[in-house]
């Protein structure tokens, strides 16, 4: 992994001035069921660098934002952050919005994108039937 972006790309889903719509529903909702447990879920990458090799990907910087935020609860993260080396903590201090507007939380961003939490949440029967 590299850590050599420090503000939230021009498609960035965390960024509110990026159009609703220009990310299925499906990605929204897989970025909550990996955040409902800190201890399994993966770092959220920066989709620009999604189809490259391991070494190469980066971390979505609007979700390090977030993370940063709520203290830092995946555990992922903070292991990619002990083993990344000076790049990585440069990155944590320098990382911002870029001047941005970004959403104040996953549930904000994925429900403005109709990816709504509380739906989402329901027994997997119900879930189902809404597809």
């Amino acid at each position: 992994m590299r850590w050599d972006i420090r503000e939230p790309c021009p498609s960035c889903p965390y960024r509110k001035d990026v159009p609703v719509g220009t990310w299925n529903r499906t990605e929204f909702e897989n970025l909550l069921a990996s955040d409902e447990d800190p201890m399994r879920g993966g770092i959220f990458g920066c989709h620009k660098y999604r189809h490259r090799p391991k070494e190469e990907r980066r971390p979505c910087v609007g979700w390090f934002l977030d993370q940063q935020r709520r203290g830092m609860p995946s555990i992922q993260l903070r292991l990619a952050g002990m083993f990344g080396g000076q790049e990585a903590i440069d990155f944590n201090n320098e990382a911002n919005d870029g001047g941005h507007e970004i959403y104040s939380s996953i549930a904000e961003m994925c429900e403005a994108n109709g990816a709504d939490e509380a739906r989402f949440k329901q027994d997997d029967d119900d879930w189902e039937d809404e597809r």
